[in-house]
C-alpha cells in the first residue's frame, strides 16, 4: 500500500501517507479514490517522508492536474505538503505552478502541516455551474 488514504468526513480533512515506492498509477489511484468518495473538497494533508522512490517528477504532476482540473466539477481544498527538506523540490515546483488555484504550502512535519489546514473553515461542497466556471463563480451544495 504506497499511498494510504484516511478520511475524516466530520473535520473535511484528508491525510494521504506516501511510504516506500510511489509509483504514477499509484498516485492515479490515490486521486480517483478521493474523487470517488467525493472528498476533492476537503483540506488535504500529504505527507511523502516516507518516500523513498517516485517516478513522478515535476512535468508528469502538472500534466495529472490539468487533467484533474478538466474532469472534476469541484473546487479543490488546501493541501499541505509534509516532504522532507532535500526531496521538496517537486512539490515546491508543483506548489509555484498551481498555487493560484487554491493554497498550497510545504511543511517539514505534519503537526505543522495540520496546524495550516485548522486555519482554514471546514467549507461545504463549491459546485462549479457551467455558466459559473468561466467567471470563477461557484455554487455551494451542502453534502450532508
Amino acid at each position: 500500500m504506497p499511498i494510504q488514504v484516511e478520511i475524516f468526513h466530520f473535520d473535511r480533512l484528508v491525510v494521504g501517507i506516501g511510504r516506500g515506492t510511489v509509483l504514477l498509477p499509484e498516485y492515479g489511484k490515490f486521486i480517483a479514490d478521493m474523487i470517488q468518495a467525493g472528498v476533492i473538497h476537503y483540506r488535504k494533508i500529504i505527507d511523502v517522508t516516507a518516500v523513498e522512490a517516485t517516478n513522478i517528477d515535476r512535468d508528469k504532476l502538472l500534466a495529472f492536474d490539468a487533467q484533474l482540473r478538466q474532469f472534476t466539477k469541484v473546487r479543490r481544498g488546501p493541501l499541505a505538503v509534509v516532504a522532507h527538506r532535500d526531496r521538496a523540490e517537486v512539490a515546491q515546483a508543483f506548489k509555484v505552478m498551481t498555487s493560484a488555484e487554491r493554497p498550497i504550502e510545504i511543511f517539514r512535519s505534519i503537526h505543522e502541516a495540520r496546524a495550516w489546514v485548522a486555519t482554514f473553515p471546514v467549507a461545504d461542497t463549491l459546485i462549479k455551474t457551467p455558466e459559473a466556471s468561466a467567471s470563477g463563480e461557484t455554487v455551494e451544495e451542502s453534502k450532508e
